[in-house]
């Protein structure tokens, strides 16, 4: 099985993460780039790998470091962005209403002085009344005008209330080797869930037995084998071959002994060497010692 790195498989996206980054180096933007970055890696992982354990794990990773990035580690700079105060304009400042009441006022006392040249000329309380009645409703409005001249603006900005932002940029290639110094962190993981199903599979292939040959039958065998092994008769010979050909086609191989193979016998002392009962093994592994003669 093809071994594969998260770490290589996004050193093939170096250059278009970092010109993603470059073109936008808002916090927001870099961490929606490497986020994008880590679902094409998890993306080519899970389809090239073949162990349904590894991939499992390769997605768990991938997802938790994708909530996880500490994007303000690459930050690489800050902008202050401030509003400009603008101190108030000294003077004289009426609104609308004010205006009108200033002009009505002027009016009025014009009125009134007009009133009381006409009143010289005329007697009576009614003369009287009309020159004093604009008089009061001009002095009226012209106070009303001073009041609002007068009257500070309800809110006025002072320098401390001015608006200020702060804008954090992301170094491009702080983010590089913050995601990658993640991906070899988690192919750590990986390797080590490799490491343990690779040891699973030997403890199984350990405990089940060769092929197709469950462990009484290959007693059997060895006992049939040692028969035919003991006796010089033709048939003897024929049915010995018979059980090699057919545990050789199950997987087990019956092995004679021979220089280099001690380990996988056991030995009756005799005149010269021989094989009484051969060694079943599978794989190069054994799996039930055989028997033979030698000089010891």
């Amino acid at each position: 099985m093809e071994k594969l790195s998260l770490a290589a498989l996004l050193d093939e996206d170096r250059e278009m993460v970092l010109a993603n980054i470059a073109a936008d180096r808002s916090l927001p933007a870099a961490q929606a780039a490497l986020e994008k970055a880590i679902d094409r890696v998890m993306y080519r992982y899970v389809e090239r790998c073949d162990d349904e354990a590894q991939r499992d794990c390769a997605q768990h990773v991938l997802q938790t470091m994708k909530n996880t990035l500490p994007m303000m580690d690459t930050v690489g700079e800050a902008k202050v962005w401030k509003k400009q105060y603008e101190a108030p304009k000294k003077g004289v400042k009426l609104r609308p209403l004010g205006w009108a009441c200033l002009v009505a006022g002027g009016v009025l006392v014009l009125a009134a002085a007009l009133g009381a040249l006409i009143a010289g000329r005329m007697s009576g309380p009614l003369a009287l009344l009309r020159t004093l009645l604009p008089a009061v409703l001009g002095g009226g409005a012209l106070f009303w005008a001073g009041i609002q001249a007068g009257r500070p603006n309800k809110k006025r900005e002072s320098p401390d209330d001015a608006a200020v932002r702060t804008e954090y940029l992301v170094d491009a290639e702080k983010a590089w080797h913050c995601l990658r110094g993640a991906m070899l962190l988690a192919d750590g993981q990986l390797e080590r869930v490799r490491e343990e199903g690779e040891a699973k599979r030997q403890q199984q292939a350990m405990d089940a037995p060769a092929g197709e040959v469950p462990p009484k039958a290959l007693e059997l065998f060895a006992e049939l084998l040692e028969s035919a092994y003991a006796t010089e008769d033709e048939n003897a010979r024929e049915a010995a071959a018979s059980i090699r050909f057919y545990l050789h086609n199950a997987g087990v191989d019956a092995l004679d002994y021979e220089q280099g193979r001690e380990g996988w016998f056991e030995f009756l002392p005799a005149a010269k060497p021989g094989t009484i009962r051969p060694a079943l093994a599978a794989g190069g592994r054994l799996l039930r010692k055989g028997l033979a003669s030698d000089k010891r």
